[in-house]
């Protein structure tokens, strides 16, 4: 049973209209126990998105968090679907993972993310998406702007959620 009062209803609504848009990202700030990933599970459902959030063990890493970040940007970006990323402040292993995130929102980029072979496919696999909506026949684009179009895509359909406690040491750090 889920019992909704005003105040949820209202942080819900405010939730849904952030992540429904273009490029909507949230960082909620609450203690624990306040309904913040709830609250985003029944936003993202409410929006229809793929909700995604991290399993943690003691064998995740930097570069699990990249293989990760990967399946996301390949249902944000060739399949086009929207993605909401849930990530709590425990989830924050190293200050490495915030740096990967803000890049991922300032740029939609990730330094180091894709090796020089997965950059040459991504581009291709997004081509006739990218001639669809361009309404372009016949001339190839250069993969530059294929590239660009797919950061483009990723930014307007990944979704970034950050939950964090203030009482939690890392919120300050």
């Amino acid at each position: 049973s889920l019992v909704i009062f005003d105040d949820a209803l209202a942080h819900l609504l405010r939730l849904t209209r952030t992540i429904n848009a273009d490029s909507g990202s949230a960082m909620l700030v609450g203690v624990g126990g306040s309904g913040k990933t709830s609250l985003t599970r029944l936003a993202a459902s409410a929006c229809r998105h793929f909700m995604f959030q991290i399993s943690l063990t003691k064998s995740y890493h930097l570069n699990s968090l990249f293989d990760d970040i990967k399946l996301l940007y390949e249902k944000a970006g060739p399949q086009g679907g929207s993605v909401s990323f849930l990530m709590t402040d425990s989830q924050v292993k190293s200050e490495n993972f915030l740096e990967a995130i803000n890049s991922m929102l300032a740029t939609g980029e990730i330094p180091g993310l894709f090796g020089k072979d997965e950059k040459e496919l991504i581009p291709v696999q997004c081509k006739n998406i990218y001639m669809k909506e361009a309404g372009k026949k016949g001339e190839d684009p250069p993969p530059s702007e294929l590239w660009k179009f797919f950061l483009n895509r990723v930014k307007d359909n990944l979704h970034m959620v950050l939950a964090f406690s203030p009482v939690n040491q890392k919120f300050r750090e």
